[in-house]
């Protein structure tokens, strides 16, 4: 990232407490002051958080927000539109795992990288590059709580 002009930092991969609560804080951090244009998420329960945070503060995905997951989660099938994930085979990752679990219970040193193949699968939770000019900043205020059944469009 340093090598295309992004300074690194804990804005681009940051610490939270790993509670319901921290991680609101954590979102609400990162987007205070220059909101990201795209977040890359680990897991579906997160993904699934980040959609909520972003329903209550009325920022639009893809609109002012891109969305990521690493994770192809069965139930996002049911998604539409579809979310865009990255695709990897996760027995080639276990397999490195146990390796190096099996390495360093023996008392070794297992340094070795191994790289996954992985393919990128696009969906309607991404937007184009924007061409220079800044978007306009996302909505600050709370959602009233409803109740009943919710139509999404």
């Amino acid at each position: 990232m340093a090598a295309h002009g992004i300074p690194l930092g804990e804005f681009n991969l940051p610490d939270w407490e790993e509670t319901p609560a921290g991680f609101n804080t954590l979102l609400t951090s990162l987007f205070k002051t220059t909101p990201p244009t795209a977040l890359i998420i680990d897991e579906a329960t997160l993904f699934v958080a980040v959609q909520q945070f972003l329903l209550r503060h009325r920022i639009q995905v893809p609109g002012e927000v891109s969305l990521v997951t690493s994770d192809n989660d069965p139930s996002f099938a049911l998604c539409d539109p579809a979310i865009a994930h990255i695709r990897w085979n996760s027995k080639s990752l276990v397999g490195r795992i146990v390796r190096w679990a099996n390495t360093v219970s023996q008392g070794g040193t297992d340094l070795k990288q191994t790289r996954l193949p992985a393919q990128f699968i696009p969906g309607g939770t991404i937007a184009p590059a924007s061409k220079g000019v800044a978007p306009r900043p996302p909505a600050r205020t709370q959602a009233k709580p409803h109740q009943g059944s919710t139509a999404i469009h």
